[in-house]
């Protein structure tokens, strides 16, 4: 596998020079869209960690059923997908809560972290961009963003006055596989000084559509093997995999000279079926499918107070929610889970220092936590986290910047039938970027950061029936506390802008002393495979990369190609893999626009991953093609577009998934869409 990430690294670099040769007229001009979820307003190019943002029409014509399957195909992410609802990202190899959820910079505060059958209580119908951190973003949003972060950002709250007294927008989508029908409407009205948005959305599916059977054929064969009994096959659709969500907000802010102050109320409701069966304490598989019901209501404070002299201004956030899911059998209440969270953020921003320009932060999250029910696997439990950051960008030279971080955080856990646990987690990042002259850019970031072990990770002792097994975490095994992981992650970022086409390439290197892994023993315990808590140091690796090239441009549009792979290898310092690394992707498409049309289509290949962990099934490669026609009209402000996805009804299994071997991506999809800008 080394030599393909070799290979594969090499012909990304061979295209990367071929790109450069072309060197046409014309220049692929990428907008500055602002990243928010750093201290400073920055673009993607000037940050010395890779991001990546989706928004305006791109972010409407990939809208999805979650927010993991909205920016599945982005360079170094990818999704749990435990059925079209529940889909949390992945981001180079990384879940849970390595990956943090953010809206508007704070915390989605539910519990989708704690198990992949959890859907985030977000949903990006309505936003206006999604922002994506790869790589450790512990500096500036806490240790359990380790892997990376997702920002949702939306317009609920103004910082600026309306450009006009009142506008809106309405988006409507259909789609064939999961048959889904989706609405959403958000108004904004008011006057220079007082603005209030109104929004609402309302997403509904059916089951899943695939394009064979439900199981794959190497588990059918085992099974056949093992000689179970055969019953009738699921094929064609997946059972319990429908939904039904919808939420709405109000928010209205105050603004003038001084500053800005909003205040938004939000709900967030879904009702979703969990694919597959759970079994009783003889191990007779039961008919009785399981859903869950989900509720979230959300308070969220944002201001910004504009100051003179050596600070320019204090920004800052607050969240409070009262979540709850409850996980039913049949008509039966199996557990129910409540989460109360409040999440702070204060940042003060100061202006140029003798060539510093940055801020400090603070920030405070609490999380009070309780599952009730015979299959609780996790206690009740109660964590505080405060924490103190600073980010600051000093310019070397006229071609040479550096990007430094640093943050300290304090963590305290109570849980139910347990003693306390504290313990304080630091982060330290330094990066460069080098404009090498007027056409390539590079960036170095290193990051050295800590992640204290969450609750789960300490003290679950139970059946976690969503995913087939029995979770013991450390302390209950009688191996005490958890250490914190430390890990060392370097990126390097090489781009280039020319007349007729641009790349990029990143290759990282994370290692990781005390990663904690979720590892299958020999035992069973009420018919339920057990896996334990323990910790392991590992080596994660590879690339990402993307190139545009012109092709052609006439008076009648434009067509370009894109090119584009990423990968990611895992492994355990004693040779074991890692558990849902996703193999190496790569694609290629063409991309036609003019002033009103947008046609493109594209062809990914994921490679087959037989890298696999104890107690995984190796999955086969598969080639996903999909089309899009999109048609934009100034008067009114209207886009339109119709695009199918997995064209050619491929048997495709996400690795990253783990219900990957009963649970297949839906087959041939057309999706149409609308949206109105007023």
């Amino acid at each position: 596998m080394k030599a393909i990430v070799v290979g594969g690294l090499t012909a990304s670099l061979f295209i990367a020079k071929f790109a450069v040769a072309q060197n046409d007229e014309e220049h692929h001009d990428l907008d500055e869209i602002v990243v928010t979820a750093t201290p400073l307003a920055r673009s993607v190019e000037n940050l010395a960690q890779p991001t990546g943002v989706i928004a305006g029409d791109e972010l409407a014509r990939n809208q999805s059923s979650s927010i993991g399957e909205t920016i599945a195909d982005q360079p170094g992410v990818t999704a749990s997908y435990f059925g079209p609802v529940a889909s949390r990202p992945i981001i180079r190899g990384q879940y849970g809560e390595r990956v943090r959820v953010l809206t508007n910079s704070l915390d989605s505060l539910d519990a989708s972290a704690l198990s992949e059958d959890h859907a985030v209580s977000l949903d990006s119908l309505l936003a206006e961009r999604v922002e994506i951190i790869r790589g450790p973003a512990t500096l500036l949003y806490g240790s359990g963003a380790a892997g990376g972060l997702v920002n949702i950002v939306d317009s609920r709250v103004h910082e600026q006055p309306l450009d006009t007294p009142f506008s809106g927008a309405i988006a409507l989508g259909a789609s064939s596989a999961i048959e889904e029908r989706s609405g959403a409407f958000k108004v904004d009205f008011g006057s220079e000084n007082f603005v209030v948005h109104l929004d609402a959305f309302r997403r509904d599916t059916d089951n899943v559509e695939i394009p064979g059977f439900a199981e794959s054929a190497l588990l059918r064969a085992l099974e056949e093997a093992e000689g179970e009994e055969e019953g009738e096959e699921a094929f064609g659709s997946i059972e319990n995999t429908s939904s039904e969500t919808d939420g709405m907000a109000a928010a209205f802010t105050f603004m003038g000279d001084a500053g800005y102050l909003g205040v938004t109320v939000s709900e967030y409701n879904s009702d979703y079926g969990i694919p597959g069966h759970h079994h009783d304490e003889e191990g007779e598989e039961e008919e009785e499918l399981v859903s869950i019901g989900l509720e979230q209501r959300r308070y969220d404070v944002a201001g910004q107070l504009n100051l003179n002299g050596a600070f320019e201004h204090l920004k800052f956030r607050v969240a409070s929610n009262d979540y709850g899911h409850t996980e039913f059998e049949g008509a039966e209440i199996g557990t129910v889970f409540d989460t109360d969270g409040v999440d702070v953020r204060v940042e003060l921003k100061h202006g140029n220092w003798g060539g510093f320009e940055g801020a400090i932060g603070m920030q405070y999250k609490s999380i009070d936590f309780s599952a009730i029910g015979d299959e609780a696997f996790v206690p009740s439990s109660d964590t505080k986290q405060v924490s103190l950051f600073l980010f600051e960008e000093f310019g070397l030279s006229d071609a040479l910047v550096f990007q430094g971080s640093a943050r300290v955080e304090s963590q305290d856990l109570s849980a139910d039938g347990f003693t306390d646990t504290d313990g304080n987690a630091w982060g330290l990042s330094g990066g460069l970027l080098w404009d090498v002259n007027d056409k390539i850019s590079m960036a170095f970031n290193l990051a050295l950061t800590e992640r204290h072990p969450n609750s789960t990770e300490l003290y679950s002792d139970g059946p976690h029936l969503a995913v087939q097994r029995y979770e013991r975490g450390s302390v209950v095994l009688g191996n005490g506390e958890l250490g914190k992981e430390s890990s060392t992650n370097l990126d390097v970022t090489l781009r280039g802008r020319f007349d007729s086409n641009e790349f990029s390439v990143t290759a990282f290197l994370n290692r990781v002393d005390d990663y904690i892994l979720l590892s299958p023993t020999a035992l069973e315990i009420d018919a339920l495979p057990v896996f334990d808590y323990g910790q392991s140091d590992v080596e994660l690796y590879g690339f990402e990369a993307e190139w545009l090239v012109d092709v052609m441009e006439t008076d009648n549009g434009h067509l370009h190609a894109r090119l584009f792979s990423d990968f990611v290898y895992g492994e355990e310092k004693n040779g074991r893999y890692l558990p849902r690394i996703p193999p190496l992707r790569f694609g290629a498409g063409l991309h036609f626009s003019n002033d009103k049309f947008d046609t493109s289509i594209e062809a990914t290949y994921f490679d087959e991953q037989d890298n696999v962990a104890e107690g995984e099934l190796p999955t086969d490669s598969y080639t996903i093609v999909n089309a899009e026609v999109s048609y934009r009209m100034t008067e009114p402000d209207l886009l339109l577009f119709v695009r199918g996805t997995n064209l050619g009804n491929e048997d495709a299994r996400r690795h990253s998934s783990p219900l990957k071997d009963i649970a297949p991506l839906p087959g041939r999809s057309i999706h149409l869409g609308l949206r109105w800008d007023f």
